[in-house]
C-alpha cells in the first residue's frame, strides 16, 4: 500500500463574545457586519500563524454555544 504523500496539522482559533450574555442574531445587519469584521481580522493575521512550508488545505467556521471556532487544516509534502 502506498504511503500518503502529505503531513497534516490543525490550527484552531476560538473567540468568545466581548459582551458576556449577548448572543448575536444573524438576521440583524449589525450582527452580520460584526461577524464579517471579526473574520476579516482573524484572516488578516492568519498567515503569521502558519509555519514555513505548510499550506492551507481546507478551513471551517462554526459557532457553538456563542463561541466562534475557526479551524484550518494545514498540509505539507512528506520528506
Amino acid at each position: 500500500m502506498k504511503s500518503h504523500p502529505y503531513e497534516y496539522k490543525v490550527l484552531v482559533e476560538y473567540l468568545n463574545p466581548e459582551e458576556p450574555g449577548r448572543y448575536p442574531h444573524f438576521t440583524r445587519i449589525e450582527d452580520q457586519a460584526g461577524l464579517t469584521q471579526t473574520l476579516e481580522d482573524i484572516f488578516e493575521h492568519l498567515p503569521d500563524s502558519i509555519p514555513e512550508g505548510w499550506e492551507v488545505h481546507s478551513h471551517n467556521i462554526a459557532i457553538c454555544r456563542n463561541t466562534l471556532i475557526i479551524t484550518v487544516l494545514l498540509r505539507k509534502p512528506k520528506k
